[in-house]
């Protein structure tokens, strides 16, 4: 078990079987399952598959790892308070991807797994449809880093494309810097995205002119 003090993470199964435990809660997780670990809660991941449980996270705001910390030994709270929250009073939380509704941004779609609406303060975490095509060039008043689950694109920076994009590709996307990712292939593409400030995937700032 471990706990990283002073940041919230979010975290996204993508491939293989096995338990999040937080602060004493067992979550078992497959893919396209997300949860939520408050600040400073204790945690751990087990593999209860045969295949590798692998987990795409990410933690508001950032820390360094040596401020990632072995969690004490756990002492019986159970009479004293609920032993399913955090310090912070806020609980973990799983989200299953399969029950939360899109929601269409034009062609393409998005579903918000982790947010304020769960006690998540820091950021907000959401998984993204993209078709073929790209979207015009935008920018965001947060932060945000992208990972691609699936599919295949083209990164574009201002009016340059930058890079190829493949499952597996992360981004990262400082605030205010316009970009768009293009769907080159003829199967959407799928990706991850968490960014902070929480927000909504759909706020944009004003064009720069």
């Amino acid at each position: 078990s471990h706990v990283h003090n002073g940041a919230e993470e979010v975290l996204y199964v993508l491939k293989g079987s096995g338990q999040v435990r937080v602060e004493g809660v067992t979550h078992h997780v497959a893919p396209g399952q997300a949860v939520f670990i408050p600040e400073g809660a204790e945690h751990t991941y087990v593999n209860t598959g045969a295949e590798s449980l692998t987990l795409v996270g990410a933690m508001a705001p950032p820390i360094d790892l040596d401020e990632i910390h072995p969690a004490i030994p756990r002492l019986d709270l159970s009479g004293l308070a609920s032993a399913s929250l955090s310090e912070s009073g806020v609980a973990p939380r799983m989200m299953d991807e399969r029950e939360v509704t899109p929601t269409l941004m034009g062609e393409r779609s998005f579903r918000v797994l982790v947010s304020p609406d769960v006690g998540c303060r820091q950021m907000t975490q959401f998984t993204g449809v993209i078709p073929t095509g790209r979207a015009p060039l935008h920018a965001h008043p947060h932060e945000e880093a992208v990972y691609i689950l699936a599919g295949s694109g083209r990164l574009w920076i201002e009016d340059q494309p930058v890079g190829d994009l493949r499952a597996g590709s992360v981004v990262f996307f400082p605030i205010g810097v316009r970009h768009t990712l293009e769907n080159t292939g003829r199967d959407d593409m799928k990706v991850l995205g968490a960014f902070s400030p929480a927000g909504s995937p759909e706020a944009k700032l004003p064009p720069s002119h």
